[in-house]
């Protein structure tokens, strides 16, 4: 997610339900100012600040950790997560989708006699987004009581690695719903299971030797939406609206002013718009004239002012609470029978241009036109060859530059701004301006900051290309081998990532990526620190591993990207643990009890595919 990602383990967690974010892991920032950002559809929707502690963690909205500034964001699935170090790495994620709607107990018809008898079931049902992955999704209840029953974990869970043995496990995730069906040997297993804790997990992807899913989001179905924890801001619903925009009065006769206006919005998940406010400042009197009028309404008319009086007029957007007020000029109030009629705004002043910093692009400045009975509500601007327009661009009502690239260097043109409102339109008179002419100078090298290598795959990301004086294009990526054919990836000019398909498992690639642009490529680019410049790309392996100390029992499972003909071997100081074949679906699972292997803090897992990782332990 992130153009400049930290080097290391890094993990981002989000919990949808508690508005809480962790950050782990990170330990190469302990003791920097990060800070973590939350976003919906590009708007910014909650940010807090903290310190990295020693070993890479800090969480927000939650107890010991920081709160969110100013309102806690109600985080859904979809939103962004990103965090900003202060020496210039980031990372982030996306709040999955997936979220548990219904949990229920059912009674089953007890056979004493037949083994494997299931007495009660807990069923529980929800529903996913086209983000979710679902071979990286999983099920969970969780109730410490249940380890001193049958079960003997304080968790079970759904896919099946999760699965104390003895017991099952029914799943089914497809269309966007999911249902998990837990079988219980009593109905006092069972109604331990319906008083622990379902959540349902989704993550963006495996991490490489870390015990770890990387984007993390966990929906915790028991936990209720609301603000932050005890002295925390409180949530979005004590947010006031934005202001509204394009305000604008204007004298109506018989001693009123109407103001206008556009709609204003609200900040994301606080209440709706009900309605609107006009304000008249009595500046005689020193005391305010106002109107209120429905959440429908972009107009008003406030009526019985003074004749011949002065009055600074705002309107203010209300949902419970009252935006900041926008300004809506200074109108006179007259005794006319009829207002003026509203016609076109003045030229727009002032206008000049400059050459931008890339070549061939043009800064445009103006001062503002002057509304006469209708407000302005925005600016074109055109740069023209002869009658035709080449280039334009669009601003806001309040806007007093534009930026128009495209433009030939050494080319004259002629640059017109006009003033648009609902009355009429008016351009200022054309300011001729001869383009710049030079030679153009190619971008920056980009610079690689993490390299993945897949199963016959890698992935590359880096931070981009600064332009030289004309526009980055595009990047080209190449991996080439000692001997054979080279793969070459093309991208646009926005992307920071791409993946290289049909490389060969076992063959060492030289990476080599490059900016485009109209004066050429850059020079290759750079690779930061543990971004390596050759990739090998093998079968790609995940695992978890437990010893259970008191049965010395191993129990270790995960997953290969090679599924056809493959064996997976674990050994622990180099004593064999155990074998496992790689299903169809590419999971493994190797249970070995009363084993040689004794405790370790790591365990080698290979593949005779080729794949190989170290794999953390957890010691029971």
């Amino acid at each position: 997610m992130a153009a400049n990602p930290p080097v290391g383990p890094g993990n981002i967690e989000i919990f949808t339900k508690r508005d809480m974010v962790a950050i782990e892991g990170y330990a190469a920032q302990a003791g920097q100012d990060a800070t973590i950002r939350v976003s919906r559809g590009g708007n910014l929707i909650g940010v807090a600040r903290g310190v990295v502690d020693a070993t890479g963690f800090l969480e927000v909205n939650h107890p010991g950790g920081v709160c969110w500034d100013v309102v806690t964001p109600n985080i859904t699935g979809g939103d962004e997560v990103t965090v900003e170090f202060e020496d210039g790495s980031g990372d982030g994620a996306m709040a999955g989708t997936a979220v548990i709607t219904s949990v229920d107990a059912v009674n089953g018809t007890p056979t004493p006699d037949l083994a494997g008898d299931i007495e009660g079931q807990v069923v529980v049902k929800g529903k996913y987004g086209a983000d979710v992955d679902t071979a990286r999704m999983a099920v969970e209840i969780v109730n410490p009581d249940m380890r001193d029953m049958g079960i003997g974990e304080r968790a079970i869970g759904w896919p099946d690695d999760e699965v104390p043995a003895g017991y099952r496990v029914d799943g089914v995730a497809e269309n966007g719903e999911f249902t998990v069906t837990y079988g219980f040997f009593s109905e006092a297993e069972r109604d331990a299971a319906m008083a622990g804790d379902p959540s349902v997990a989704s993550w963006q992807a495996e991490p490489v030797g870390v015990e770890a899913q990387l984007g993390l989001t966990i929906s915790e179905f028991k936990e209720i939406d609301g603000p932050g924890f005890g002295g925390c801001p409180a949530g979005p619903s004590g947010q006031a609206p934005n202001s509204p925009t394009e305000a604008f009065a204007s004298a109506a006769g018989n001693g009123s002013i109407t103001a206008t206006w556009a709609p204003a919005t609200v900040p994301a998940d606080a209440p709706a718009i009900t309605g609107y406010e006009v304000i008249a400042e009595d500046t005689v009197l020193g005391q305010e004239v106002s109107i209120k009028v429905g959440a429908e309404e972009t107009k008003a008319t406030i009526r019985g002012l003074v004749d011949g009086q002065v009055y600074p007029v705002k309107v203010v957007a209300l949902n419970g609470q009252a935006s900041t007020p926008a300004t809506a000029g200074t109108v006179t109030a007259t005794s006319a029978e009829l207002p003026p009629e509203a016609s076109a705004p003045t030229a727009p002043g002032n206008v000049a241009v400059n050459d931008g910093s890339l070549l061939g692009s043009a800064d445009v400045t103006w001062t503002a036109a002057a509304a006469n009975g209708s407000a302005v509500t925005g600016y074109t601007v055109e740069a023209r060859s002869g009658d035709a327009v080449v280039v334009t661009a669009d601003a806001g009502s309040g806007a007093t530059s534009a930026k128009l690239e495209g433009l030939t260097p050494g080319t004259e043109y002629s640059f017109v701004v006009t003033a648009k409102s609902s009355a009429g339109n008016t351009a200022a008179e054309p300011v001729i301006y001869s383009m710049k002419a030079g030679e153009l100078t190619a971008p920056s090298a980009p610079n690689v900051v993490r390299v993945t290598t897949g199963n016959g795959s890698a992935t590359v990301e880096w931070q981009g290309a600064a332009a030289g004086n004309t526009p980055v294009t595009g990047y080209v990526l190449t991996a080439t081998p000692a001997a054979g054919t080279a793969v070459t990836v093309e991208t646009d000019a926005a992307a920071r990532s791409a993946a290289l398909s049909g490389l060969t498992n076992g063959t060492t690639y030289t990476l080599k990526l490059v900016a485009k642009s109209a004066a050429g490529e850059s020079a290759p680019a750079t690779f930061g620190t543990g971004a390596s410049s050759t990739v090998t790309p093998a079968d790609q392996l995940t695992a978890t591993a437990e010893f259970r100390a008191d049965k010395r029992e191993w129990r270790i499972g995960g997953s290969a990207s090679i599924t056809t003909g493959n064996t997976i071997t674990a050994t622990a100081n180099g004593v064999r643990i155990g074998t496992a074949v790689v299903a169809a679906d590419g999971t493994w699972t190797i249970r070995a009890r009363n084993s040689l292997a004794g405790a370790t803090s790591t365990i080698n897992v290979t593949s005779s595919a080729g794949g190989s990782i170290t794999v953390p332990v957890s010691t029971r």
